[in-house]
């Protein structure tokens, strides 16, 4: 017990004090902002927008939450939904895995959701909030040159140095010039709506986080309160929920 309350003590103080500067730093800031300076090379009817807020469709049920886009480029070539990732060792995936992996010759790998899965996701949202037809978007997962792919997938997972001439293969029109600019439009208000959201959202970001990690602690289950169970995987060991299949959560095992 007295751990637990040291830890959440800890969590707090690192909330507090954490300067603004050191979240701007992290790797995958760095990778967006270069993403956004390639993607300023093209054409001026190509026209790009960084860091989109979605209201998410729980705020129905008066909570309030977001979707974050990192880059839309909106085109008569479609609208393409990018997803950076900032990674600079070797890269391994499948189209279908609920997990990735980066791993280095000297260190030990670390596992990461499919970007794949995470983009189609912020896809559909878009796609729902603006009413769209999802034939329109192009979701494009952008990963660093430092890195090296390995990856299984039909969804175009490129280098940065890749993403321009990839936008530029479709070639097709498929929004009119109208429609382009009545889509920016749309795009604007919900990005609008989504950041005020997102400054209320993150007042309690902190307090979600801390309420979870305590749950697992106490080796319970943070989505139904089963109890945390160590089971074996294809990747190794992991705690999942004692109530599955009928819930599926799991937490991999703190190195």
């Amino acid at each position: 017990m007295i751990a637990v309350i040291i830890i959440i003590a800890v969590l707090i103080l690192w909330l507090v004090i954490q300067p603004k500067s050191v979240s701007f730093k992290n790797r995958g800031k760095i990778g967006e902002d270069k993403v956004s300076k390639v993607l300023n090379a093209l054409p001026q009817e190509y026209h790009v927008i960084n860091d989109v807020i979605i209201p998410d469709q729980k705020e129905i049920s008066n909570k309030e939450y977001t979707t974050q886009i990192d880059h839309l480029v909106v085109s008569p070539f479609g609208i393409f939904v990018i997803e950076t990732k900032n990674y600079s060792g070797w890269i391994f995936g499948a189209e279908k895995s609920k997990r990735w992996k980066e791993t280095f010759k000297t260190t030990k790998g670390k596992y990461f959701y499919n970007p794949i899965k995470q983009n189609w996701g912020h896809t559909y949202a878009l796609a729902e909030h603006l009413r769209l037809n999802i034939k329109l978007f192009k979701p494009i997962v952008v990963f660093s040159d430092d890195c090296e792919l390995h990856v299984d997938t039909t969804t175009p997972v490129v280098y940065m140095s890749q993403l321009i001439g990839l936008i530029l293969s479709y070639t097709q029109v498929i929004i009119s010039e109208n429609d382009v600019a009545l889509i920016l439009e749309s795009i604007d208000k919900i990005n609008h709506i989504g950041t005020e959201i997102e400054n209320k959202h993150i007042q309690s970001i902190g307090e979600r986080y801390i309420a979870k990690e305590t749950t697992i602690l106490e080796g319970k289950c943070p989505r139904c309160g089963g109890q945390l169970k160590l089971r074996n995987g294809e990747y190794g060991q992991f705690y999942g929920c004692s109530n599955y299949p009928q819930c599926r959560f799991t937490h991999d095992i703190r190195q």
